[in-house]
């Protein structure tokens, strides 16, 4: 089994020192803040292991926005090995956008905040008609349908999902938050608007049928059959 090339690291309070030079002489910045309002974090990621087109000296040094106003605000900087431990020569990598932590999380295009959703904890779903939740599942799952066809007609999909994402989120969300809809309905537990909003979904999840087996993707018969384990 392969390993990652370098583990995270540690900052010490000098190399906490060297990010906050960096980002200085970079001006990296959250648009209506300054580089100066940045609390760093200790604990710099390996990054080079996780992503296939990212630098394999790669590590991401989390940036907390410190802005009255924008504490909710998180960001990273990304830099070489050798960048954080002052060596001499040391490659520096191309500056990142300084793209919102939420913003890189699957789940933030379903919430309409950039620092996250409205409600959280036990109030996620308290404004809910219906089954707590089921408007989310029902949410997620038609929209992963629409990447689907999108990626099958050669048009842009959120995230840059290629077809492995496609099938690791599809998958999880028929196995998991599909079945979970299909239990309750039959327990009568849904609203009448989230019932009909179901029975459509189905019926566009049968209409692309033949998209879905030539993308090798779950068919909602697929839920039908027993998994087969390889090995």
């Amino acid at each position: 089994m392969s390993r990652a090339l370098y583990q995270d690291i540690h900052l010490t309070d000098y190399q906490v020192d060297r990010v906050r030079t960096y980002i200085r002489a970079i001006d990296f910045h959250l648009p209506g803040a300054t580089c100066e309002d940045f609390r760093i974090n200790p604990r710099a990621r390996y990054l080079g292991y996780m992503f296939q087109a990212e630098d394999l000296e790669s590590y991401g040094v989390g940036l907390a926005c410190t802005y009255p106003g924008m504490e909710n605000q998180n960001t990273f900087i990304r830099m070489s090995r050798g960048q954080l431990l002052g060596e001499e020569g040391a490659p520096v990598l191309p500056v990142n956008e300084p793209v919102l932590g939420a913003e890189a999380m699957t789940l933030n295009r379903f919430y309409d905040t950039p620092g996250g959703p409205t409600r959280h904890g036990v109030d996620t779903y308290s404004a809910d008609a219906g089954l707590p939740g089921a408007d989310m599942d029902l949410t997620m799952i038609e929209t992963q349908l629409s990447d689907i066809i999108a990626f099958h007609n050669g048009q842009p999909v959120p995230g840059d999902q290629e077809i492995l994402d496609l099938k690791i989120f599809w998958g999880t969300l028929l196995a998991g938050r599909y079945s979970r809809l299909r239990h309750f309905a039959a327990a009568g537990r849904l609203s009448p608007e989230q019932a009909a909003r179901l029975e459509k979904l189905e019926s566009s999840v049968n209409a692309v049928r033949e998209i879905l087996i030539a993308l090798d993707l779950p068919t909602l018969e697929t839920l039908e059959t027993t998994p087969v384990v390889d090995g």
